[in-house]
């Protein structure tokens, strides 16, 4: 197993979202879709319904992910 790091960004308006710093054991990478499930059941969106504003989901470094 190896740790992977996401940066999952959740964006409303051209000015306004959030990004969820997350790091999971696995396999291989993961897919954005995959990443997203996985915020759901752990519950890690500020709202009901943020999951549905996701913009974008990248594979970040270990180094980011600690500055995040």
């Amino acid at each position: 197993m190896k740790t992977y790091y996401y940066d999952l960004h959740v964006f409303f308006s051209r000015n306004d979202g959030y990004s969820i710093p997350i790091a999971l054991e696995s396999i291989d990478e993961l897919s954005e879709y995959e990443v997203i499930e996985l915020a759901i059941e752990m519950d890690l969106f500020q709202e009901d319904g943020d999951q549905n504003q996701v913009d974008y989901v990248l594979n970040i470094d270990e180094v980011e992910y600690n500055q995040m």
